[in-house]
């Protein structure tokens, strides 16, 4: 079977190559060309296979065969699938199709353009952080943005691949700084944003414009960065800082307005104000004038349009600028004063003809005519009062009409007539008696003409006493009285003689010189007594004389009361027309945007003119009155809705009003109290007695909020006083620790320990001071003072140490003079030696105890040196040797020797062991180069 079976082996095992190579495309499967590819011996046949391989894993096992041939083979071909299936590279979109080419292509242009197209940044980070290839990895890591990837990437590539790692790190340090140049940029905008806002929220001030302007400048710089919704709101805060800025400019403007027009009503004020006085004085010089003045009524009606005049611009002028309670006190009174003048003229003017007639009438002669004498002239007084003109001396008040000095003139005549009569009150009593005696008496007997006569004068005296004290005697009287008419009665001859006087006084009226009413009320009343008289006794022939008298007398009457009735019906006309011009106005006019306080002096002068269309006759007045007040009635029912809108406006700003009386927030509710008193101005016109009655009461609880806010004011004054008086006396008592120093000499323990004290209590002083709230200028003040203070108490305690340090100094020289002259007790009485200085040193100097050993002997050397030290000259002769301790002294080490302080006691100790062995000279420099080292 060995033998047979070479003959039967597969075409890509035979021996020839030619053989297998033609085998190779009857493989059928990958697993055979493997197999072929494994065994195969020539490596362009084992080339071939590979090309055939189909699958990609078999293609991916291939790439790491151990025959360079087949690896190369395997990788251009799996490269040229993967590119043969696409029309460009530009077309890959698959990540893992893009990363494969990346890993198989030679062409290193190919694998950055394969690297740089793929999207994926996990698979980038798996290229940049394993391919083999540098220029691949960093390839792949110039797609990766992500900052964690980046941080990872970065932390894997340190120490391995500088490139990458250089990369990452800018990466991350350039979207860091992008990151904090957008955040920067973010707070810009959220900064100018709140800016903006904060602007708005404050309103204006001296610096809004400025503040404005710069956030608008900046805004130009960022608006671009910012997002739409950044924008809108920051727009929207511009437009409504420059609305404020409009409104400001509008408010100046109105504010200068109203000041110039403020300035203008002011001098209207003042023009008014003189033009009223002059008129008051006019019209108490002028309307003296007598009772025979026909112009009163005239003159009344003008006085009262300047008046109403007066009072109009004096109240718009108010409206303009409000003036002083003086000149509104002044003008009101002059005002009032004047109201009172025309009023007195006005009735006057009604009362003229009557009053004339009761000024004409002589003084009664009897109690009862002067009794009712006396109270027409106070009713007169009453009714056609005449006031006093104001700021005017008695002498010039009792310059007075002529009519009120004739009222005044009748009344005390009757006066002094009921005086008389009342001391003769008794004397006629009694005479009264003695008349009714003789009355009766008379009666009795019958004797009429007797009893008339004796009746007369008692009713005559009788009205010449009291009724209350003659009620004995009036009874009596009446009595005997109702006996005399019967008595008459009886005898018919009363009433005849009454009407034949009737008969003469009508008969007087013909042709009598007397304007036509008065001679029509004349005839009317002459008629009226006629028809009181009755008609019980024949009088037909009295009857038609007194009627023939009558109309003959009336005569001149019939003409007047023509022209009257003509008037009359011209005056319906005016009325009628009058009415229709009302109607069309009220049907014409556009009312949903009226000028509401034209409407009112509209229906105000309509009113005045139906008024002075007056008389007419009764009927007609009714008819016209009613068809007048339905047109008006028609136009105020507009007015009313107008009325009533306003008025409840303001009733609803008084309750807002009312409600901030008791509100917490008094700063918020002094702002809402001008806001609502600015409301109340714009609010339209209101009838006036509900509108005052409003204004009381919005005024009453505007007046309450501001009352608080003064109450407030002064509470807060009070306490600012009383924390300033508080602080002011810590201050004086701080000042008074300074002030016990001043003038005293120093000492060395009681002032120190007083001054430590002194710091003390202004330390506490400075803690009182710190818990009291003080307003601004008074803590800088005082606290500038307490400083002051603190500084001074400072001073005096350097001053005492420096005085210490100085008597200590004083006491190291007088020792050292003291030893040099062998002064004992000036030694003994020399102050104690500076801080660090031996004592001991200088009492074995003064003894001569200190030995050559323990001190240098070239006392030159010493002078020399302290002289140094105190950068003073020494003499010209020394001067050489001063050059040589000096050129020592550097030699030594520059900056490297003690102190000035360490080396001025060095050599003072020195001294002390040469004190006693030098000359005079020499200490005498040391002492004064000591002196200058100080």
């Amino acid at each position: 079977m060995a033998l047979l079976s070479k003959f039967f082996k597969p075409k890509w095992q035979h021996a020839n190559p030619d053989v297998r190579r033609q085998a190779i495309v009857e493989l059928k499967n990958d697993e055979q060309r493997i197999t072929f590819i494994n065994a195969e011996s020539v490596a362009e046949l084992r080339e071939l296979a590979v090309a055939q391989v189909q699958s990609e894993q078999e293609l991916e096992k291939l790439l790491s065969h151990n025959q360079d041939n087949v690896r190369e083979t395997a990788r251009k071909t799996w490269l040229a699938r993967l590119l043969s299936s696409q029309q460009a590279l530009s077309d890959i979109q698959d990540n893992q199709t893009l990363i494969r080419i990346a890993s198989l292509t030679d062409d290193q242009q190919q694998r950055l353009d394969a690297v740089s197209r793929i999207t994926d940044q996990n698979e980038r980070l798996q290229l940049a952080m394993s391919n083999p290839v540098a220029k691949v990895r960093l390839a792949a890591a110039e797609g990766i943005d992500d900052a964690d990837k980046l941080q990872q990437l970065m932390t894997h590539a340190q120490g391995k691949d500088k490139a990458v790692y250089r990369l990452c790190k800018d990466r991350l340090n350039a979207g860091k700084a992008e990151r904090e140049a957008q955040q920067a940029l973010q707070a810009r905008i959220a900064t100018l944003l709140a800016n903006a806002e904060q602007l708005n929220r404050l309103g204006y001030n001296p610096e809004f414009n400025g503040r404005y302007q710069v956030i608008s400048k900046e805004w130009q710089t960022l608006s671009e960065q910012a997002s739409p919704e950044q924008q809108s709101a920051l727009q929207q805060q511009l437009q409504q800082a420059q609305a404020t800025l409009t409104q400001h400019a509008e408010e100046e403007a109105r504010q200068a307005e109203q000041k110039q027009a403020a300035a203008q009503a002011q001098s209207q004020q003042s023009e008014l104000l003189n033009t009223l006085a002059t008129l008051l004085h006019d019209t108490a010089q002028n309307g003296a004038g007598d009772t025979s003045d026909s112009n009163h009524a005239s003159d009344s009606e003008a006085l009262h349009q300047q008046i109403v005049t007066l009072e109009a611009n004096w109240r718009d002028a108010n409206q303009a600028h409000k003036a002083s309670a003086a000149e509104n006190r002044q003008f009101e009174n002059q005002l009032q004063q004047l109201f009172a003048m025309q009023t007195a003229l006005s009735h006057f003017a009604e009362k003229q003809n009557e009053l004339n007639e009761w000024l004409a009438k002589p003084l009664a002669t009897d109690l009862r005519g002067l009794t009712n004498t006396r109270k027409q002239a106070q009713q007169w007084q009453k009714q056609l009062h005449w006031p006093q003109a104001p700021n005017t001396s008695q002498e010039q008040n009792s310059e007075q009409p002529g009519w009120v000095k004739q009222i005044q003139n009748k009344l005390d005549q009757a006066n002094a007539a009921l005086d008389d009569m009342a001391k003769q009150q008794k004397s006629r009593l009694q005479t009264i008696d003695e008349q009714l005696s003789k009355l009766e008496q008379a009666l009795v007997e019958g004797h009429a003409k007797e009893a008339s006569k004796l009746n007369h004068q008692v009713q005559q005296n009788l009205r010449q006493v009291d009724n209350k004290v003659s009620q004995e005697q009036q009874r009596k009287a009446k009595s005997l009285n109702a006996q005399l008419n019967e008595m008459r009665d009886w005898q018919g001859y009363a009433i005849t003689p009454k009407k034949e006087a009737l008969c003469d006084a009508m008969e007087a009226l013909i042709d009598a010189d007397i304007s036509a009413d008065v001679l029509a009320d004349k005839i009317h009343e002459l008629q009226e007594e006629w028809k009181a008289l009755g008609s019980a006794q024949p009088d037909r022939e009295l009857w038609q004389r007194f009627q023939a008298a009558g109309d003959k007398a009336f005569e001149p009457c019939r003409e007047y009361f023509a022209q009257l009735a003509e008037k009359r019906q011209q005056f319906v006309a005016a009325r009628q027309a009058l009415t229709a011009e009302l109607i069309s106005y009220e049907q014409q006019l556009d009312w949903q945007g009226a000028d509401w306080k034209v409407v009112q002096k509209t229906l105000d002068a309509a009113r005045e003119a139906f008024r002075s269309y007056s008389p007419v006759d009764r009927a007609a007045h009714k008819d016209t009155q009613k068809a007048f007040q339905d047109a008006c009635d028609a136009i105020y029912a507009h007015l009313k809705e107008e009325y009533d809108r306003n008025l409840a406006a303001k009733a609803e700003l008084v309750t807002q009003a009312e409600a901030l009386v008791e509100q917490e927030d008094l700063s918020a509710a002094i702002d809402q109290v001008k806001s609502l008193q600015q409301q109340w101005k714009t609010v339209g016109v209101t009838p006036r007695n509900p509108d005052q009655k409003l204004w009381k009461q919005f005024r009453s609880a505007c007046d309450a909020v501001f009352s608080r806010l003064d109450s407030e004011k002064a509470q807060r004054k009070a306490q600012i006083n009383d924390a300033v008086t508080q602080a002011e006396s810590l201050v004086a008592q701080a000042q008074a620790l300074v002030t016990q120093f001043q003038g005293q000499p120093d000492s060395e323990h009681s002032d120190a320990a007083a001054i430590n004290d002194a710091q003390n209590q202004l330390s506490e002083l400075r803690q009182q001071f710190s818990a009291i709230e003080l307003p601004r200028s008074a803590h800088q003040r005082l606290v500038k003072q307490l400083q002051g203070i603190d500084n001074a108490l400072q001073n005096q305690q350097q001053t005492m140490k420096h005085a210490k340090e100085r008597a200590r100094w004083n006491g190291l020289i007088d020792r050292l003079q003291a030893i040099a002259t062998k002064d004992n007790d000036a030694f003994a009485a020399a102050a104690d030696l500076p801080a660090g200085y031996n004592a001991a040193l200088f009492e074995q100097a003064l003894k001569g105890e200190l030995t050559q050993s323990e001190a240098n002997t070239d006392a030159q050397a010493i002078v020399i040196s302290l002289e140094v030290l105190a950068d003073i000259e020494s003499p010209a002769a020394d001067k050489a040797r001063r050059m040589e301790l000096q050129v020592q002294k550097l030699a030594q080490g520059l900056g490297q020797g003690p102190g000035k302080d360490a080396e001025r006691q060095q050599l003072v100790e020195q001294w002390l062991g040469v004190i006693n062995n030098t000359s005079a000279e020499f200490n005498t420099r040391f002492i004064e180069a000591l002196k200058a080292s100080l």
